[in-house]
């Protein structure tokens, strides 16, 4: 199967970030979504808040499937209430572990419901049948459209994750915002949690690669909201925020996210609550690499703390993540696998070749052509070199991030960084090889008595405790953390350096 499995996030507000309706496989990585989660969404993110209604009662929840490739569709479902006047709903995706997300922009007339989401680039539309039992209706997302009828009668699903936090909180949460460096848009939303006491010291969560919330959400799991509350507990400030707004998100690369976590700190050491506070990061997969591109020249920083970390250029992530999860999948004979591995190791080397991203797009059409010309259907199937995923591939490669992260060799800014390192990584992480990631650490960091490499045996990429590290566990999984990575964390920061 043809893969561009990156170590991006997803997607991911349930907040997650934005995904698109992309009919191939991806790896979940807390950024892109495995198989159908990962072609589809960003819609299971969205929502509907208010608006006013006729007086037709929609009261309940509303479920269908949308088809997004013959083979391939995915359920939805709307959870539908009454608050006054006023029509509440929440967009279900039970398919991709996602439930009660509200959105807005919403308009029920003459039996005709619709909304838009401008962040996921969507928009609905559906009639409501004579009986009041179903809509008959549209999802489109960036101009692609599909069908997607709405029944009344299923059960809602739920999907337990009992290490998120709930209040009452032991400490003090706030909403700290900050507007871009021209004061003129808002660009960084987040959520500033204080201890009771003098702060132990401040840590800055960063994630991983496709729009993300402040909590990293997905699957239901809220990864940096279950750190950050035991992080809180143990007396240290945290600081976790959203990816930037959709419209300029989509036109920033690493090196704007980098910048971004300058503004950040720029902003928060301001406050007269974080003075003479220690300053660490914390990233987990590309947000690893961003932490190391800061750490590397703002001697603000004082530590670093990466999570399935980055430590080696990103197509041998991609390679790597490609083989191991056709392996583990059990769908490729041996040598299909490496037919694979060789179709994306040939597209890779054109992105790093090419002179220009319009260049690079330019040869990559003309390869997969040529590839595609000499396969059968079924064999173009299995690789996934259909029009379809040429599509969706062509708008992967002509985005400013996935072209400059080819550009950008870790291990020169980790050379630069001085300060403590601590790096964990699962054994069965299947997103980036921790092998490498563990090995290239030390190797690379200057001297320094309070590095640490810690290898969980048995965790994910997400450091969840799993059986085999495929992303198709992810959402199975009722943990959020191994409780040892929290353990770690707390007890490394507790050294004293």
């Amino acid at each position: 199967m043809f893969l561009f499995d990156t170590f991006l996030e997803q997607p991911r507000r349930g907040k997650t970030r934005e995904a698109q309706l992309i009919p191939h496989k991806r790896s979940a990585v807390w950024g892109i979504p495995h198989d159908k989660r990962s072609a589809v969404w960003g819609i299971a993110l969205l929502l509907l808040t208010a608006g006013c209604l006729s007086a037709q009662n929609l009261t309940g929840y509303w479920e269908g499937k949308i088809g997004v490739t013959k083979s391939n569709s995915l359920t939805i479902g709307l959870q539908i209430e009454y608050q006054g006047d006023t029509l509440y709903i929440e967009l279900d995706s039970p398919d991709q572990y996602f439930t009660g997300q509200p959105a807005s922009k919403i308009s029920f007339e003459d039996s005709v419901l619709s909304f838009r989401v401008p962040e996921f680039g969507l928009s609905y539309k559906g009639t409501l049948s004579t009986d009041g039992q179903y809509f008959t209706g549209v999802c489109t997302q960036h101009k692609q459209k599909f069908d997607c009828r709405l029944s009344q009668g299923a059960q809602r699903k739920s999907f337990p994750r009992p290490q998120t936090p709930a209040p009452p909180y032991p400490y003090r949460t706030e909403e700290v915002n900050f507007r871009d460096r021209d004061g003129k848009k808002g660009l960084i939303y987040g959520t500033l949690t204080m201890p009771k006491e003098q702060p132990k010291g401040l840590i800055i969560f960063i994630s991983g690669s496709g729009w993300q919330d402040r909590d990293e959400t997905i699957y239901a799991h809220r990864p940096f909201a279950v750190i950050a509350d035991t992080l809180s507990k143990a007396g240290y400030a945290t600081y976790r925020y959203d990816d930037f707004p959709t419209a300029i998100y989509r036109k920033s690369t690493t090196f704007d996210f980098a910048d971004g976590v300058q503004l950040i700190l720029d902003s928060l050491l301001q406050r007269t609550d974080l003075q003479n506070v220690k300053v660490g990061l914390l990233g987990h997969s590309e947000g690893s690499l961003v932490a190391s591109m800061v750490a590397a020249d703002d001697k603000r920083v004082k530590f670093t703390i990466h999570l399935g970390g980055v430590a080696q250029p990103f197509e041998e992530i991609l390679l790597y993540q490609n083989e191991a999860i056709l392996r583990v999948s059990g769908e490729m004979t041996e040598k299909e696998i490496e037919n694979s591995v060789n179709i994306n190791r040939r597209i890779y080397d054109i992105v790093l070749k090419s002179k220009s991203k319009e260049e690079a797009i330019k040869r990559i059409g003309k390869l997969w052509d040529e590839l595609s010309s000499q396969l059968t259907d079924e064999e173009n199937t299995k690789y996934g070199l259909t029009p379809e995923n040429k599509y969706q591939i062509m708008q992967l490669f002509s985005s400013p991030w996935f072209y400059t992260i080819f550009s950008i060799n870790p291990i020169k800014y980790i050379k630069k960084i001085k300060t403590p390192v601590l790096a964990i990584s699962g054994e069965k992480d299947l997103q980036i090889d921790a092998s490498v990631t563990l090995n290239n650490f030390p190797k690379y960091l200057k001297k320094n008595n309070y590095h640490q490499e810690c290898l969980v045996l048995g965790a994910n990429h997400l450091l969840q405790p799993c059986t085999t590290g495929s992303p198709d566990e992810y959402g199975h999984i009722e943990t959020t953390i191994a409780p040892e990575v929290l353990d770690i964390i707390v007890h490394w920061l507790e050294t004293g350096f």
